[in-house]
């Protein structure tokens, strides 16, 4: 299993260009988003601290001790997600950033970035930095995100009205590069299509064939270990809730088109 440490910011206040949020606040709801994509893919993660813009605490501290924490583990890959700022706040664009000659690193960020063209329209560059202390003393290779410029207000809107949508792009990138596969975990199997079937509906105390005929199939797909005598009763009542309760069916114990489609169909 794949293993990623995911290192947010740890600065003390980077004010967002939308109103009540900050880099620190924005990154690590993005990466809420994204832990959901790495359990679905099945790979490993591990998180660094979620510091809250304006509170107690050593920054840098908090990111060697985060470093520290990545090497200790040994993290496949350490992700680092920051937002940009320029001197203006008319820049806007993605800025991914790589150690020098990390081949791993620059693959990993390869990936990555083929993903995020697909959602993004602004310009893209991949840029070599060796004074980043998370690029230069991880032992995992290491991609540091710049995903916008959160001063510029339309580069922090778009972002912030994208977090699953870069959450999952970024997740298809990791895959990729792990060469594993990607499973979107809200993608949710479409309900059988129900087969056309007209049967009675049956209920507790219910006495047919056709309730012979519902045991014969309880017995055969649920193992109820039903009599099959015909007769609605308790057993049987308890049999089909089983079964409805087994396939996601509403659980009333009364075998109507949907249960009988289950069975039959």
């Amino acid at each position: 299993m794949p293993k990623v440490y995911l290192s947010p910011p740890y600065h003390y206040n980077n004010v967002c260009a939308i109103p009540g949020c900050d880099e620190n606040k924005h990154n690590n709801e993005y990466l809420d988003e994204l832990v959901v994509y790495l359990k679905a893919c099945g790979i490993e993660y591990k998180r660094g601290p979620r510091r809250i813009a304006k509170t107690a605490g050593n920054g840098d501290q908090m990111m060697i001790n985060a470093v520290a924490e990545s090497n200790a583990w040994g993290a496949d890959l350490h992700y680092i997600s920051h937002t940009n700022a320029s001197s203006n706040g008319s820049a806007r664009g993605y800025h991914p950033m790589i150690y020098p000659g990390s081949e791993k690193g620059r693959k990993a960020a390869e990936c990555i970035i083929e993903e995020r063209r697909k959602i993004y329209d602004q310009s893209i560059t991949l840029i070599p930095r060796s004074d980043l202390y998370e690029l230069r003393k991880t032992t995992a290779p290491a991609v540091y995100e710049e995903h916008v410029f959160h001063d510029n207000e339309a580069d922090a809107r778009w972002f912030h009205n994208h977090l699953r949508q870069v959450a999952e792009a970024t997740a298809r990138g990791m895959c990729r590069y792990f060469g594993v596969k990607f499973v979107d975990p809200y993608d949710k199997p479409a309900a059988p299509e129900l087969c056309s079937v007209s049967l009675p509906i049956l209920r507790q105390g219910s006495n047919s064939g056709y309730v012979r005929t519902l045991q014969i199939l309880l017995n055969k797909y649920n193992n109820a270990h039903l009599t099959e005598d015909g007769i609605f009763g308790q057993g049987t009542y308890n049999a089909v809730r089983a079964y409805q309760r087994s396939r996601g069916l509403t659980v009333d114990g009364i075998v109507g088109a949907a249960t009988w489609a289950q069975l039959l169909c």
